[in-house]
């Protein structure tokens, strides 16, 4: 049986040592997935192209373009299969306001960020930061496309109060 004396020194440990910072760093691609982009996982996964592709490839001039016409589950499938996921409206946001967004169209960009009854946020489009649009997520039209974000490694983690004594 530990004495109390004992158990307040391994008390004391506790608090010097357990407080951490975690440093996750997020990456927005520079700009919306694209049809060539596109393309590269309909073969890999045979998911089905958009309908404007004709028999199933790109109209000629569009394969820089951003792929529309696809719902957000077709977009949440595309950045799984790139490694990647969705961002959420914060971190679109976040990106857009610090003038990082390249936009290669005039779309409106799927979000993670769910909102009213099932409906998801989309951002854009063209110069805006705006993130005002809610819709279904099986809903596609010809301004909806997305990009990916990819979450990094940690950058740092090293003790919050470096030996000092939180709590006595």
């Amino acid at each position: 049986m530990r004495k109390p004396a004992e158990s307040r020194r391994l008390a004391h440990l506790w608090t010097v040592y357990l407080p951490f910072y975690f440093l996750v760093a997020v990456t927005l691609d520079p700009s919306e997935v694209t049809n060539r982009e596109y393309l590269n996982f309909v073969l890999a996964t045979g998911h089905t192209p958009p309908e404007y592709w004709v028999s199933g490839r790109i109209p000629a001039g569009q394969e820089n373009t951003p792929v529309v016409l696809v719902s957000w589950h077709d977009a949440v499938s595309y950045c799984r299969f790139a490694g990647r996921r969705l961002p959420t409206v914060n971190e679109w946001m976040s990106s857009c306001e610090a003038g990082k967004l390249k936009k290669r169209g005039n779309v409106w960009e799927w979000t993670s960020t769910e909102v009213d009854m099932g409906f998801k946020a989309l951002c854009g489009p063209s110069s805006s930061c705006d993130c005002s649009h809610r819709y279904q997520p099986d809903w596609k039209n010809e301004v909806k496309g997305f990009r990916c974000l990819r979450d990094s490694t940690p950058l740092a983690w090293r003790p919050l109060f470096f030996g000092q004594t939180v709590f006595s």
